[in-house]
């Protein structure tokens, strides 16, 4: 039998939060940043849990805020990061740790 959905008690461990489109990018430009411009399509895929059909549409964002670049050898296509893409990487990790700490700080009481 299927019950109400289970909440998590006041101070208990919160439910994972949804990835924005911005964790989406910086995911995805972390994986194809491991396989050093050897990152393929179907690899970055698997790795980032997203479907093909979709993942084209953000690297192809991705492409026009030249975050990656893309060479072809044949019908293959590698992606690889450019410094742009890694700036970016390094501006939102430290954004991420800021947040993170903004989130789990106790509220500041009222004068």
């Amino acid at each position: 039998m299927i019950g109400p959905p289970r909440r998590t008690p006041v101070g208990g461990p919160r439910p994972p939060r949804r990835r924005e489109r911005t964790d989406l990018y910086a995911e995805i430009l972390e994986v194809i940043k491991r396989y050093h411009g050897q990152a393929r399509v179907t690899r970055l895929s698997y790795a980032v849990g997203m479907p093909v059909d979709r993942l084209k549409v953000a690297l192809d964002r991705l492409r026009s805020f030249d975050f990656v670049r893309a060479e072809s050898y044949g019908e293959v296509v590698m992606y690889d990061l450019t410094v742009r893409g890694q700036q970016f990487l390094d501006t939102y990790w430290r954004m991420r740790a800021f947040t993170e700490l903004l989130e789990g700080s106790p509220p500041r009481p009222s004068a």
